[in-house]
């Protein structure tokens, strides 16, 4: 066995250029298959984990589905909201051991705003990481300070694409925009305080404001009209406004940590069973796993392109090994008159097409091995997707160990015409 592997190697190691070529197809192919699967596994791992430590989203009574779109991802606008006073009756809860209300509605340049407390800043965590600053703090609390009625964090992909820095001066549309004239909170700009490091969480691509500022930003709205608009039309409007007055009548969801998780199925009954308002407590990982349902068929077809994509390259190295198999007639008929038997001659052409399959699936697995690795800081932050490298997952072992099948399939047909030719000149030498 040492000596037909030496010559196999030897043999394919003089017609290194063109094999050189097969080999690297074989591990782009496998590292194609291979990225997909890893990216796949990663993808759903960071999906359910995209909010972590939140062990209930609450809101109004409806669509789960709905709920974790528009207060996870901010996609979408609620139906409906629920009132401020249960998220106070939630607070007084003695499994509660915080609370962040969640109020959605205005954008800036299309990306939501976010209105919340400053627990906010010190709760959230995305695939198990808390928030950090890139720059300056965030907004205070205006309880304490009334001036932080008028200060915004920004998310790192809004500071980064619009080129925002501290201290710049922004001013919030109401609704999505797009609408009639004046729809600008212009009477109200907002001072930017902060600016969070990527995350690859939505909140890169949100802007946070106070709770009592968003509710100050409407202070003399009505029917989505603006003060400037009703002053115009001899409307009296007031638009003073005290941080004591400005608590708001609904949230649009409420982010619930408990101080034990294992009584989050006795806290949600007690939510869902509150008389005063008809609300929704949601596991966000159990719905997050659902929501995920939804592009598990895209997932499927990647997985299947890919696969399809190795099994090419498995049979472009039957392609043209035999393709190269007629110039080596005089090679094969050398071994024949030095007594080597036709099935012998067989299972060297395959041994060759072997080696030359594996190493091409072995490079493949270490150009995704060090892709994945020095890639996760880009897809986590660009993406949201953390990735973890390390060895093949269980599927990864059974789709190399199907390609290994199918390599060996494919270096059939070259040894097979290697075993014909090989009879074919032991009656017939080719001449010189």
């Amino acid at each position: 066995m040492k000596f037909w592997l030496s010559l196999a190697w030897q043999s394919a190691w003089s017609r290194r250029q063109a094999l050189s070529l097969v080999t690297v197809s074989v591990a782009v192919s496998v590292l194609i298959l291979l990225s997909v699967q890893q990216l796949r596994d990663d993808a759903r791992r960071s999906f359910s984990n995209a909010l972590s430590g939140v062990d209930l989203i609450v809101g109004p009574r409806g669509s789960a589905t709905e709920l974790m779109l528009y207060s996870v991802f901010q996609i979408g606008r609620p139906s409906r909201n629920m009132g401020y006073a249960g998220f106070q009756e939630i607070q007084k809860m003695p499994q509660v051991r915080w609370a962040v209300p969640i109020q959605l509605g205005d954008t800036y340049k299309g990306h939501p705003v976010l209105g919340t407390t400053p627990t906010m800043f010190s709760v959230f965590k995305s695939q198990g990481q808390g928030l950090r600053w890139a720059q300056g703090r965030a907004f205070s609390d205006p309880q304490l300070q009334p001036n932080a009625l008028s200060e915004v964090v920004l998310g790192a992909e809004v500071a980064r694409r619009f080129g925002h820095h501290l201290g710049d001066q922004l001013v919030m549309t109401h609704g999505a925009g797009g609408g009639p004239e004046d729809t600008d909170h212009e009477e109200q700009p907002l001072t930017v305080v902060g600016i969070l490091q990527p995350t690859g969480a939505p909140i890169d691509r949100t802007l946070l404001v106070n709770l009592e500022g968003f509710e100050a930003m409407h202070q003399g709205w009505g029917l989505g009209i603006s003060p400037k608009a009703l002053q115009a039309a001899h409307v009296h409007v007031d638009t003073t406004q005290e941080v004591k007055d400005l608590e708001p009548v609904s949230l649009s969801a409420v982010w619930v940590g408990l101080n034990n998780r294992a009584e989050v199925f006795s806290v949600r009954r007690k939510i869902e069973s509150f008389n005063r308002d008809p609300l929704m407590a949601v596991m966000p990982g159990v719905a997050l796993d659902e929501l995920w349902q939804v592009v598990k068929v895209v997932e499927n077809s990647l997985v299947l392109v890919g696969m399809l994509v190795a099994a090419s390259a498995m049979l472009s190295v039957a392609a043209v090994l035999l393709v190269a198999m007629a110039g080596r007639r005089k090679e094969l008929a050398i071994l024949r008159a030095m007594g080597v038997a036709p099935p012998a001659l067989l299972g060297y052409v395959l041994l060759e097409s072997m080696l030359v399959c594996l190493l091409g699936i072995a490079l493949g697995e270490l150009l995704s091995l060090g892709l994945m690795w020095g890639a996760q800081d880009l897809l986590r932050v660009q993406f949201g997707v953390l990735v973890q490298p390390g060895w093949p997952s269980e599927l990864a072992w059974f789709s190399l160990a199907a390609l290994a099948s199918v390599a060996m399939l494919a270096s059939v047909l070259p040894a097979w015409q290697a075993y014909r030719l090989s009879l074919m000149d032991g009656l017939h030498p080719p001449a010189v």
